[in-house]
């Protein structure tokens, strides 16, 4: 009997198997392990996913020592919190040396967190600080949802989950964590979006297309580009303060460097400054060393610095002829801001070496100082000008349009614990059962916005709801007014001031479990 024709099925199944071990095998060692082991050069904001994957992979290997906080949580976790400054904060008060991760991104929801339970348990936290506010529920989404009749006392749930899981409005359930959000969803999701997040949970190529590739193409522009494409400034610390964008003053001050002088760094020059003329950069340094640079059109511009700076190192100041305002500004450079902002610096300024490891730590901008010295009523006026101020002509402030309109709307409502709620309940309760203590903390808010609500029964309810469950292992409190109007930058994010003030306030309740 001639068996040639099994001998060639068998090897075909051989070389299909072998062929299926190939892409698992590849796909695991490129996507699941080498790209998470270049360096991460991105800054918080430019990066969400990514860098709250690659935070995850680098607590997970890191061994652990001391007592671990792990801050939990969405934007509310990162602004409110500063890893440095709390350890300290808790060495100062107990004598004890503590570590401080984050493990958050924006947008992360209470649903998310559930999801990551395991996750998070398995990185062997000895206290999860949980700072949550508003956004976090997620309940303007009813009225996109539903404008004319929609209420969060009679919406139907499952639309809530669903819109949740959403890729376009929540694409890290694919990212983060598909085999959890399949196994506990795909009764809900049907058969073509279960068949998506069982890819994403199969192969990580598929789960990661849409997040790796802006790392590498950030390593490759540090290194070969000009850094002039970008969306938060990654560059070193300027003593004046730049946006996080990396607009200066009227004048800032830079250590030379080598480089500055053999590849040179640059500028961005907009049209709006140059409606008075040509500008003029004066560089100067303590010793009297100057150098006169002159622009008349637009654009990014090399700069190569004068040697003569590097022979005398001390700290170059530069002054600008005159500056520009935002608000004035024409379509690309228009915000609703007053700021008087100079020059761009690119985004790497002051390092040859691009900075790495960044991902979670904050830094002050100038953003942050604009309300200092401001009396209420200057604020007030402030706040609603560049908060929500002719929404007509800016896409871009719709959901804190809808934020605001929803704090109103859900004031006349009954409460009603979906949703967010109930997994933040589970959330808890998985803590519990994990024998981790949890702080969750009703996060100080705006007290502009929440005077919109906070007199109503919904938030009275809501309140004795996290009491509710709380207790056995989880602390609640509530801290929504212990913060001014001039210590936030919107409804519910800090201010680098706000920040500082509130670490030592955290401090103090973390060290209740510390000693």
């Amino acid at each position: 009997m001639d068996s040639s024709p099994t001998r060639f099925s068998a090897s075909r199944l051989g070389i299909v198997f072998g062929g299926i071990v190939l892409v698992f095998c590849l796909d695991f060692f490129v996507f699941g392990t080498a790209i998470w082991k270049v360096p991460n050069e991105s800054a918080w904001s430019t990066n969400h996913f990514y860098n709250f994957l690659y935070e995850y992979f680098r607590i997970q290997k890191k061994p652990k020592t001391k007592f671990r906080i792990l801050i939990v949580g969405s934007s509310i976790a990162h602004y409110s919190l500063d890893r440095s400054l709390l350890e300290g904060e808790v060495r100062a008060l107990s004598g004890k040396e503590v570590e401080a991760e984050f493990l958050s991104y924006a947008g992360m929801t209470p649903l998310d967190a559930y999801l990551l339970r395991k996750k998070i348990s398995e990185l062997g936290p000895d206290l999860i600080v949980y700072p949550i506010n508003f956004i976090d529920w997620r309940l303007h989404r009813t009225y996109v949802l539903d404008p004319v009749s929609g209420r969060n006392d009679t919406f139907p749930e499952e639309k809530l989950i669903l819109d949740a899981l959403n890729y376009g409005e929540a694409p890290q359930s694919r990212y983060i964590f598909p085999a959890e959000t399949l196994v506990s969803f795909w009764n809900l999701m049907g058969p073509e979006k279960s068949a998506e997040f069982a890819a994403a949970a199969l192969f990580d190529f598929y789960r990661y297309k849409d997040i790796y590739w802006k790392n590498i193409r950030s390593l490759f522009d540090h290194r070969f580009g000009r850094n002039t494409s970008y969306h938060g400034y990654n560059g070193v610390q300027i003593p004046e303060r730049v946006t996080s964008l990396g607009w200066t003053g009227r004048s800032f001050s830079f250590r030379p460097e080598e480089y500055m002088v053999r590849k040179g760094f640059y500028l961005q020059v907009v049209r709006e400054i140059l409606r008075e003329g040509k500008l003029s950069v004066s560089l100067r340094n303590r010793s009297g060393d100057s150098q006169i640079l002159e622009f008349d059109s637009p654009g990014w511009k090399r700069i190569l610095l004068d040697p003569k700076f590097l022979k005398r190192p001390s700290p170059v100041t530069a002054e600008l002829s005159h500056t520009w305002v935002p608000y004035f500004a024409e379509a690309e450079n228009k915000d609703w801001v007053y700021d008087e902002l100079g020059v761009r610096l690119q985004q790497t300024f002051g390092s040859e070496i691009p900075r790495s490891g960044m991902q979670y730590t904050r830094e002050e901008r100038s953003e942050d100082l604009r309300y200092l010295g401001m009396n209420e009523k200057e604020y007030r006026e402030y706040f609603f000008f560049r908060l929500l101020s002719e929404p007509e002509k800016r896409p871009g402030i719709g959901y804190l349009v809808a934020l605001a309109e929803a704090k109103r709307k859900v004031s006349s409502e009954a409460f009603r614990p979906a949703l967010h709620f109930r997994f933040m309940a589970e959330f808890l309760e998985s803590m519990r059962t994990a024998k981790v203590p949890v702080l969750l903390i009703n996060n100080p808010e705006s007290p502009i916005s929440l005077e919109w609500y906070v007199h109503s029964k919904w938030y009275r309810d809501h309140l004795e709801y996290l009491r509710k469950i709380s207790g056995n292992g989880v602390v609640f409190l509530d801290w929504k007014d212990v913060l001014g109007e001039t210590d936030f930058s919107d409804y519910h994010h800090l201010t680098y001031p706000g920040m500082k003030e509130m670490n030592p306030i955290y401090a103090r309740e973390v060290v209740k479990f510390v000693e």
